[in-house]
């Protein structure tokens, strides 16, 4: 009999898992986007070999961000990929994923990748630099003819009729190598040069200019505002070439979490929320792209990512923050699924909302190998993603900041105390010697679960880990303060367990909680009550750099 009853029980696991995949696309809320280049549609050969991958690895993703390209080939060229995306789109529906379209090239990355793509179109001076140094392979955003390009372009994408057009990060205003090395912000070809002394009244040089600024911070004030407005008319053409062919489309913008950049990106997404007239969506990013750097370097990621959340205020206009988990130049030996799977989690645990992978090849792998080594086991750790993702709806995150930085504030969160760096409630900001008080370095168990205790009594901690368990507790609070999930990140090169979780906020009526370890089948566990009636579970062990969650 209890064979029988475990087996239904797996069963309606694996049905909720589907549904719940089969609802994200049908409501326009895919949790897992799979994002791919150029290289794995420009053929129909290419794009059989990524198709195969896929259907191999069914489930690994809710969603595809196909691409533009990073080079400016003919408006014919274009056409023919859109043919392709649109055929696409067709199987891709049929198989349950959605389908989304990255702008990959707005000014271009820099020369470094530009210079072996294909620019024949390009006829318009390209982005220069205040030392007069230009990139050839990326464009000044104020020529006429740039911005027609854009504008067909846009155009011609507009018609496969994606769910969002997502903008890449290239729309910036710095960061286009070698023009902006050791340059002021923003494009300093003629054009701009005698556009802004239009603006201002004087007939600027760009030597005269760049003097000029050094002595006067209101005068780069005004620059950077006219840099930004740039690029806020090609962000503008875009979207309002799109919603005039796929009004149903939405717009996304891609760009790294400096805090200085949240001029850029608040401006850039207002413009696509007006044009569009529709909540916009917003993908944080950058580095830790390869596992040398260990999976801490990609938990500190998605911190930087909820931080920048909340210092960019978190408007109510970007309707899902969707971080960037990303393998590039992806080979064979760079990152691993299990630590692609583990920064999602991380991200999805400190606030985000959805989680953009681009992990496959530009070509130098077999559709097998793609399959087996990443896609695969991205399959089988999905289910808990999107059971995370959404068993966190409508919750808020709990836990301490830090007023010294991130990594002390991780090392602080080895302890399980929890952590907080974007929205959420905060219980305390802890200085350099409350971190360094409760480390787990030099300190033996005994004494971390004495701090623990001391802490959990003080603040009034929702969860409370009672046994000697080195890694990150994430609980998830309703608006009332009842505890909806416990995340937890084993931050070990080795299984730990079984770990007894104290959990004074749970509701009283709560009788069995699910634990959900990625890649692994879920358990349900029983609440028991310790000595003055306070609930508790115990989780029986959790793999080496692997997390799952409890769902109450």
């Amino acid at each position: 009999m209890r064979k029988i009853y475990l087996l239904l029980s797996a069963l309606l696991l694996c049905f909720c898992d589907a549904q719940a995949r089969k609802t994200k696309t049908e409501d326009d809320n895919s949790t897992l986007m799979l994002r791919l280049s150029i290289h794995n549609t420009r053929t129909e050969e290419a794009w059989n070999d990524m198709l195969s991958a896929l259907r191999q690895a069914s489930g690994c993703c809710d969603e595809v961000w196909f691409s533009t390209g990073i080079s400016m080939p003919s408006m014919q060229v274009h056409e023919q990929n859109a043919e392709r995306l649109k055929r696409a789109k067709e199987t891709l529906r049929q198989m349950g994923i959605a389908t989304s379209l990255q702008v990959q090239m707005t000014i271009g990355h820099g020369d470094d990748l530009g210079q072996t793509e294909d620019w024949t179109s390009k006829t318009w001076t390209g982005w220069t630099g205040s030392t007069g140094v230009e990139a050839k392979y990326c464009n000044c955003p104020r020529q006429p003819d740039y911005l027609e390009y854009v504008r067909l372009m846009s155009r011609i994408y507009a018609q496969v009729h994606p769910r969002t057009i997502w903008i890449d990060d290239d729309l910036r205003y710095d960061n286009h190598q070698p023009a902006t090395i050791d340059s002021r912000i923003g494009c300093w070809c003629q054009t701009c040069v005698s556009a802004f002394g239009a603006q201002e009244q004087k007939a600027w040089t760009r030597e005269s200019l760049n003097e000029a600024m050094a002595n006067d911070p209101a005068l780069e004030k005004r620059w950077q505002q006219f840099s930004i407005e740039a690029l806020q008319r090609v962000a503008r053409i875009i979207a309002e070439e799109t919603h005039a062919v796929s009004p149903e489309t939405r717009m996304g913008y891609q760009k790294t979490f400096i805090d200085d950049d949240t001029t850029v990106v608040k401006a850039v997404l207002q413009t696509l929320y007006e044009v569009s007239g529709q909540k916009v969506r917003y993908r944080a990013g950058g580095g830790a792209y390869y596992d040398r750097y260990q999976p801490v370097e990609q938990i500190l990621k998605s911190m930087w990512a909820a931080r920048f959340k909340s210092v960019l205020g978190s408007p109510d206009y970007v309707e899902s923050w969707c971080p960037e988990v990303e393998s590039y130049p992806r080979h064979y030996g760079s990152r691993t699924a299990q630590s692609v799977l583990l920064e999602g989690f991380a991200a999805l645990a400190f606030g985000m909302d959805d989680v953009s992978m681009y992990v496959t090849d530009r070509g130098a792998e077999s559709p097998d190998l793609k399959a087996r080594s990443m896609l695969c086991p991205l399959a089988d750790g999905a289910p808990v993603l999107r059971a995370y993702a959404r068993a966190n709806r409508g919750t808020q995150a709990v836990g301490f900041r830090s007023a010294i930085g991130l990594r002390s504030l991780f090392e602080f969160g080895l302890t399980t105390l929890p952590i907080l760096t974007g929205e959420g409630k905060n219980l305390a900001v802890l200085d350099e010697d409350a971190l360094r008080r409760v480390s787990i370095y030099g300190q033996p168990s005994a004494k971390i679960q004495e701090y623990r205790n001391e802490i959990s009594e003080k603040y009034a901690l929702p969860v409370l880990c009672q046994s000697p368990f080195v890694g990150q507790v994430f609980p998830r609070v309703t608006a009332d303060g009842a505890l909806r999930t416990v995340g937890i990140i084993n931050c070990r090169i080795d299984e730990q367990g079984p770990i007894r979780l104290s959990l004074p906020a749970l509701p009283k009526d709560t009788k069995k909680a699910l634990w959900r370890e990625m890649k692994k089948k879920s358990v349900r566990l029983k609440i028991f009550r310790d000595e003055n009636d306070t609930p508790y579970v115990v989780v029986p062990s959790i793999q080496a750099w692997n997390a799952g969650f409890l769902e109450f």
